[in-house]
């Protein structure tokens, strides 16, 4: 008669801690895209949005570290000198700004 052990024979794939953060952290690098780029037509859309923006409330579309983000708010900031704006304690460079839309 054989002795079998169980469970203890096959050990699940993320069995280790160390093992279970280096997989995740393959997986957030194997995630991650190109910053998109966005037309002059949209570029100039975004202007105009900026250029005659009355505190309303905005969803902006942007990407940081491979990846897009979201974000509803009120900008609180438009620094045209460091190329960036502020909504909601969120500091977005102008070139990381895919889209801006009015909500």
């Amino acid at each position: 008669m054989s002795s079998d052990r169980g469970m203890m024979k096959w050990m699940p794939y993320k069995s280790l801690v160390e093992q279970s953060t280096v997989l995740a952290k393959m997986l957030y690098e194997k995630r991650k895209t190109p910053r998109p780029q966005i037309s002059s037509d949209r570029a100039e859309e975004i202007n105009e949005i900026l250029v005659n923006y009355d505190f309303e409330t905005v969803r902006a579309k942007y990407w940081e570290d491979g990846y897009l983000y979201y974000l509803d708010g009120i900008i609180s900031k438009i620094d045209a000198m460091n190329q960036a704006l502020d909504i909601a304690g969120k500091r977005i460079a102008f070139r990381d700004l895919i889209d801006l839309q009015r909500a």
